[in-house]
């Protein structure tokens, strides 16, 4: 009896251990649980969303600057091609025959300046003689033009000068003021200080004007009158003289 007493005290001070430990490994468990739960709420999860949001809208940004960044590009296709065919023996010999092109522009444009200067000759006072265009418009050549033909929709300059007759005095004049007078050349619509008629003649192909071309009109003011840029103006149907010299008749840029 003592020994089965001794052996049930043994295996319930055993048992009882044993619950011990069960028990101090559930708090232990139970406190690293409640541990881990508050370090996770420690950091709140508004602010872990935000970080995320912040770090996808970077990312999108410099995706967005990638693809807004101007890419290379070359500024000439055949240059790029040939350069890729044929390497940089190709894109040379395409650089050298661009240079050749321009030099050549170069070189027919000053050809051309000096042919119209050449071409360009004052008409001696005894040579001049009256065209009569009309009832009531002629001109007196003074100087016969040598460079571009007045043209419809070239740009043209010029110096100009009107005089009222009937008044006796010069209403406007560039001459005085260095300050030529500029337009787009049409046949139907004058600039406001020519009539109609002089306007037109400067293409017809019996009175037609060059660069470089200088007459004196006799004339009258037309229906509308004539109105400058200073304010001055001449009646309707007021004798008037046009002093009109071409400076500038260029094809316009394309």
């Amino acid at each position: 009896s003592s020994s089965s007493t001794s052996s049930s005290s043994t295996s319930s001070s055993s048992t009882s251990s044993s619950q011990v430990l069960a028990a101090r490994h559930f708090r232990t468990r139970k406190s690293d649980s409640v541990f881990s739960r508050r370090v996770v709420r420690a950091t709140p999860p508004a602010e872990e969303d935000l970080s995320a949001k912040e770090i996808l809208e970077q990312v999108k940004e410099k995706k967005n600057n990638n693809n807004n960044r101007r890419q290379a590009d070359s500024t000439d296709f055949m240059a790029t091609f040939l350069t890729r065919r044929f390497g940089l023996k190709g894109g040379l010999a395409w650089l050298g025959l661009l240079t050749f092109g321009v030099v050549s522009e170069q070189l027919k444009t000053r050809r051309e300046t000096r042919e119209e200067k050449e071409n360009t000759k004052a008409v001696a006072e005894e040579k001049r003689i009256t065209v009569k265009m009309n009832e009531s418009t002629s001109y007196e050549e003074l100087v016969k033009g040598g460079g571009e033909y007045v043209q419809q929709g070239f740009l043209c300059g010029a110096n100009v000068t009107v005089r009222d007759l009937d008044a006796n005095e010069t209403v406007f004049d560039t001459r005085k003021t260095n300050r030529p007078i500029g337009f787009v050349y049409s046949k139907t619509r004058p600039p406001p200080v020519l009539p109609y008629d002089v306007n037109e003649s400067f293409s017809d192909e019996r009175y037609v004007m060059r660069n470089g071309s200088r007459r004196v009109f006799t004339t009258t003011s037309g229906e509308d009158g004539l109105t400058f840029k200073d304010g001055s103006y001449v009646k309707p149907n007021a004798n008037v003289e046009i002093d009109f010299e071409f400076t500038k008749v260029s094809i316009p840029p394309s």
